[in-house]
């Protein structure tokens, strides 16, 4: 759940080059308290680099300095460095000038202006402020103390609530840049709702708006490169086969499952939402296995040690196959995996129907295929 705040809140730095330059950040906060500690956090060259200030007054400042835009995210007495989970910030763009903060309660609700990217950026914070106040009335279940997480009724309450704003989110976020084809911040956008499998082709609709001079920066190019990966197996598709060694060292193939509708599930041990995911896997597997349903689930673990402790943790009993090379595994690269989960839903036939499917949308497919009476 975390990782996906951070894809909907906290948008990457943009690769515009230009000379360095002096930014400068004034910020006021009515509630800020006396010794509040600011963190400001941002990536440079590969390298992250945090600073930090304190409030006095209500108010902080940094200065600093770029060769090209940049973006960070400013935290209140939570060091990012040290903290699993952080729960109050801001975003901002460090470019040149003097980048302005103001929020009527500490960081909550700031508004940012003084700099070109920031008055847009604001305009996107702006539009994003209903879904994000949403949010923040959810739980995230990955906060929940033990006693919480016993109550599976209010865990699968929050993860729907929680789902469904977040992709509330991701659709503001994709209008958003199709309004503003020319600016960087929609660049940033559709690089990482990019990464999202089942909102590819969303993206790539924007994408085709975007001014030349952002197609052919290195993040165009990545978002490009993304949807052409993502159509190389398509629904209607005969689905490729292949030879991998199981856990127990086995070579099984895909084509073994003809006859059957298998789901083909990409997945890795560190992968906090494919974990997440075998749950509602465990009883699809349970509750249509018998009726002509198999799972040939693919990771891109490299520690075989970690992929099998693992699978033995989540309590995964259908065929588990892994060639330990990671994201560069041949059937990684055939399949144009560009992030995980991702899955493959497979006809008897062996042609690909259905692809990406999770949670509510793969039981109500899997639903249909074997529930419904047959004409």
């Amino acid at each position: 759940m975390k990782n996906r705040l951070y894809l909907l809140f906290f948008l990457l730095s943009i690769g515009h080059a230009f000379g360095q330059t002096t930014f400068t950040i004034s910020g006021y906060g009515k509630k800020l308290q006396e010794g509040d500690t600011l963190y400001l956090s941002y990536a440079e060259k590969g390298n992250h680099i945090s600073e930090s200030t304190i409030a006095v007054n209500q108010r902080f400042s940094f200065t600093g300095v770029v060769k090209h835009p940049t973006k960070a995210n400013i935290y209140r007495n939570e060091n990012p460095e040290v903290v699993e989970f952080t729960t109050e910030s801001v975003s901002i763009y460090l470019e040149p000038g003097d980048i302005k903060i103001i929020s009527p309660d500490t960081l909550t609700g700031a508004k940012i202006s003084g700099t070109p990217l920031n008055d847009t950026l604001q305009l996107l914070h702006s539009q994003l402020a209903t879904v994000r106040e949403r949010m923040r009335s959810i739980k995230d279940p990955d906060l929940f103390n033990e006693t919480e997480k016993k109550d599976t009724a209010l865990l699968q309450h929050n993860k729907r609530e929680f789902d469904k704003a977040y992709y509330e989110g991701a659709d503001v976020q994709l209008a958003f840049a199709n309004q503003y084809p020319n600016s960087y911040v929609s660049l940033d956008i559709l690089l990482q709702l990019s990464r999202i499998n089942t909102y590819i082709f969303k993206v790539e609709k924007v994408y085709n708006k975007l001014a030349e001079s952002l197609k052919n920066t290195e993040k165009g190019k990545t978002i490009s490169e993304r949807i052409k990966k993502k159509s190389q197996v398509m629904a209607g598709m005969k689905a490729i086969d292949f030879s991998m060694e199981n856990k127990d060292g086995k070579i099984v193939r895909l084509s073994e499952f003809e006859g059957k509708y298998v789901l083909l599930d990409f997945w890795a041990s560190w992968c906090g939402p494919c974990r997440e995911e075998h749950a509602n896997l465990i009883n699809a597997y349970q509750h249509y296995r018998d009726r002509g349903f198999a799972i040939l689930s693919v990771s891109i673990d490299t520690d075989k040690n970690k992929w099998k402790e693992a699978i033995e943790k989540d309590g995964i009993t259908w065929t588990q196959a892994s060639d330990l090379r990671g994201h560069k595994g041949d059937v990684y690269l055939k399949y144009g995996i560009t992030s995980i989960p991702a899955n493959f839903l497979i006809d008897p036939d062996g042609v690909v129907i259905a692809k990406d499917l999770k949670g509510e949308f793969l039981n109500r497919e899997l639903e249909k295929l074997f529930l419904t009476p047959q004409q």
